[in-house]
């Protein structure tokens, strides 16, 4: 019997790009926060896009030039840190398709990451102290112990991140008689609920008397009772079970249009004629308004500008100090020069 070997073609010649973006973005969401892969889902999504635009159709047909051209293409459609940011996320993708024999070996070495201009390197939209305390004073009166008066207390008064709000159980809030209540930030990957640094950003968090009343009256009426999907008791609870990113998000946005809080436009905008006001579905589109983490980059400067020291408040909000410099000290000249005039010696 004459012998007949299998001819095994290369997987970087058969491996449609659809295909090895689908089991990419599966094998992030497998191994990394579900926040963290979705960042993933576009850069590739639009390279790819690209590539097939220009007859590139397999994993192996991707040259050095196509990353280039696709490059160049996004630096005309955004910002420069947009681009850096897409060139990142994809170089990863990249290099995991090369440990997998499916593009050339090293081609993820030969990109070149864009550079950022040093004051672009920042996302500059921060809920400012005024505009927070606008909001917390029109949950106060119209919507007392509700669950987002409650969540955005939280996350205004602790400068924790959305995900870690949401990671909060209902026994991870200790309220004290004796001023010294707090929250827990517990990581628990296995059910369901991650903390961004893992393990390291386990803490205990005082909160103020304010807070701890508001949580309190929201435990003791409107708050739920439910039971997530691994048995727990969220504090933060939807019908579904624990409240999630988006509905927070959707919320959160909602409430901090200017008009809502404050009853007037900055912008002089007809409220009655404008969609942004008069649809919560189009509250984004408020140039006014602010998600999530803009409610945390506003909370740790309002910090900075009580006077904490950047060592403890790091640990507070779960940021190291040197990231806390960059990306979340969002004072004015004339408030830095405030809080050095603090040190003199009369």
């Amino acid at each position: 019997m004459e012998f007949n070997p299998t001819e095994d073609r290369d997987p970087s010649e058969v491996t449609p790009l659809q295909k090895a973006r689908r089991d990419f973005l599966q094998y992030k969401q497998q191994t990394q926060k579900a926040s963290t892969a979705r960042a993933y889902k576009y850069p590739t999504k639009d390279f790819i896009e690209y590539c097939e635009n220009v007859g590139v159709s397999v994993t192996g047909d991707i040259s050095k030039r196509n990353i280039t051209k696709w490059i160049d293409q996004r630096r005309e459609e955004v910002k420069p840190v947009t681009v850096h940011n897409n060139a990142k996320h994809l170089r990863v993708f990249i290099k995991w398709m090369a440990h997998r024999e499916l593009v050339e070996w090293g081609l993820h070495e030969k990109m070149e990451i864009p550079d950022v201009p040093e004051d672009e390197d920042v996302n500059q939209q921060v809920l400012r102290e005024g505009h927070a305390e606008s909001v917390l004073q029109y949950l106060d009166t119209y919507h007392y112990a509700s669950i987002y008066h409650a969540l955005f207390y939280t996350m205004w008064h602790t400068g924790c991140r959305i995900s870690g709000a949401i990671a909060l159980d209902l026994n991870d809030f200790e309220p004290s008689p004796h001023d010294d209540s707090i929250l827990k930030f517990r990581n628990r990957p296995s059910e369901g609920t991650p903390l961004k640094n893992k393990n390291k950003s386990e803490r205990d968090v005082t909160i103020s008397d304010g807070l701890a009343n508001v949580l309190s009256d929201y435990v003791n009426s409107p708050r739920e009772s439910r039971e997530d999907d691994y048995g727990r008791e969220p504090l933060f609870t939807v019908p579904s079970g624990r409240l999630y990113r988006q509905r927070a998000y959707k919320n959160i946005v909602a409430l901090t249009r200017p008009c809502v809080s404050g009853g007037k436009c900055p912008l002089n905008r007809e409220i009655e004629s404008c969609e942004a006001a008069q649809d919560k579905e189009q509250a984004p589109s408020c140039p006014d308004s602010v998600s999530l983490h803009p409610v945390r980059k506003g909370s740790i400067t309002n910090h900075i500008n009580e006077g904490w020291p950047k060592e403890p408040l790091s640990e507070r909000v779960d940021v190291s100090v040197e990231v806390l410099e960059k990306h979340y000290d969002f004072r004015t000249n004339e408030r830095k020069r405030q809080n050095r005039r603090e040190f003199l010696h009369e």
